[in-house]
């Protein structure tokens, strides 16, 4: 069979492919090399995975619910105090699979010539027999000295210091320890001290802390047995087929010094985000045939772009006619090299479908040009412009343009 492998991103990346397969295969490139490869055993875990389940009841007081987390300790207890670790040593990829109990396992991967750590995780269906609602969260813990301070996304882009125990705007009373320190994690959070930063992306959004010191915590899984009393009318107990939810899913770990990591996570994160599309195939001709007949490979664009530079949108209007939006993933300071202002021909990614006849930079939605928007001047105290007036051009007169850390912008690009 072929395996095609669609590259959502516009950097050339290098991606490990995990295909479930009955008996071994000889893999071979679009030039007809052979490629390494590793044939693993599928866990148990992974074979078994249970079907879903739950039930229903009313509560008599606030608890944890679809609206609230409100934990019954601030010390989380152990899943289980036994587990089952096997250790797989491969050509390209090492392997720990460590079993908890029937309801939780990990399998941990380092790929070879990798700064990452995979972990992948399976949770489900959670025991509520017991009557007692259950919060699984997955914790790292380490040495860094991160001082009570730790870091999560905004909606995946920026990232935003937070203190524990702390609010910037106000004078902050701790009543709930734990959950008063949760943060939306849509991509990434992490620790640092002087020398070294650990940040774990996730595949999803999920909740986090750092409830103490060179500690990470993210909630992958909550099954509950109350109603919080806040509008749901029912517990968080989701059933199907007869058993509790099982979910899965991945952490990133990237260990890097402070002043590298950024360099790492947010390479790795847009990795995660846009993961290459597998799409399969059972050919009827001979592979010589075969490769002969059809194209291996193809690229829409000719030239790299620049590595901190990303393309949200290529959406066709018409045969001539694209909406794009490109942009700078990186923050201000984040970075030495990358942080900085980056400039980017439009017409390199249009290159293989024909000359750019002109431009128009839209607003951020693509509803209007750019010169036409006006916008609320707002009343400072320096008595400056609270807004900057764009360009007075409505066509661009070149194709090149400048990007700033963290802005996106909007074209309308017309083909000749």
């Amino acid at each position: 069979f072929t395996v095609t492998i669609w590259n959502p991103r516009i950097q050339p990346i290098e991606h490990v492919v995990r295909v479930p397969v009955t008996q071994k295969y000889s893999i071979r490139s679009p030039t007809g090399t052979i490629i390494p490869a590793d044939f693993i055993p599928i866990s148990e875990p992974t074979k078994n995975i249970p079907t879903f389940q739950g039930n229903n009841s009313r509560p008599e007081f606030q608890s944890s619910g679809a609206y609230l987390f409100r934990p019954f300790t601030p010390n989380p207890l152990p899943v289980s105090n036994s587990r089952n670790i096997t250790c797989t040593y491969m050509g390209q990829v090492q392997i720990a699979l460590i079993v908890y109990n029937n309801w939780v396992s990990q399998e941990m991967r380092i790929y070879d010539e990798t700064r990452t750590v995979e972990i992948e995780w399976i949770v489900g269906p959670v025991p509520v027999e017991d009557s007692i609602g259950k919060e699984i969260i997955m914790r790292y813990d380490t040495d860094i000295q991160s001082n009570g301070t730790f870091y999560t996304d905004a909606n995946g882009r920026e990232v935003l210091e937070r203190k524990r125990d702390y609010r910037p705007t106000w004078n902050y009373t701790v009543h709930e320890n734990v959950s008063g320190n949760y943060y939306p994690v849509v991509s990434r959070i992490w620790i640092k001290d002087n020398q070294k930063q650990l940040t774990v992306l996730t595949d999803r959004s999920e909740g986090g802390s750092s409830i103490h010191d060179g500690s990470i915590e993210l909630m992958v899984h909550r099954r509950l047995v109350y109603d919080d009393s806040l509008g749901a009318g029912e517990p968080m107990n989701e059933p199907a087929y007869g058993k509790g939810l099982v979910i899965q899913g991945r952490h990133v770990l990237v260990i890097e010094p402070p002043e590298s990591s950024a360099l790492y996570h947010r390479h790795v994160a847009q990795s995660l985000f846009m993961n290459p599309l597998n799409t399969y195939a059972l050919p009827k001709l001979p592979y010589t045939n075969y490769s002969n007949s059809y194209h291996q490979t193809w690229s829409a664009l000719v030239e790299l772009l620049p590595y901190n530079i990303h393309l949200l949108t290529f959406d066709p209007w018409s045969s001539k006619v694209f909406l794009i939006r490109i942009e700078h993933y990186f923050e201000l300071n984040e970075d030495k090299t990358y942080s900085k202002p980056v400039q980017i021909d439009l017409q390199n990614l249009f290159n293989t479908l024909g000359k750019i006849k002109n431009s128009i930079e839209l607003t951020l939605g693509g509803n209007l040009p750019l010169n036409e928007m006006n916008r609320l001047v707002w009343k400072t105290n320096d008595n400056q412009s609270s807004y900057w007036k764009p360009i007075n051009s409505n066509l661009l007169q070149s194709t090149i343009v400048t990007l700033n850390p963290m802005e996106i912008k909007t074209f309308q690009v017309t083909l000749q």
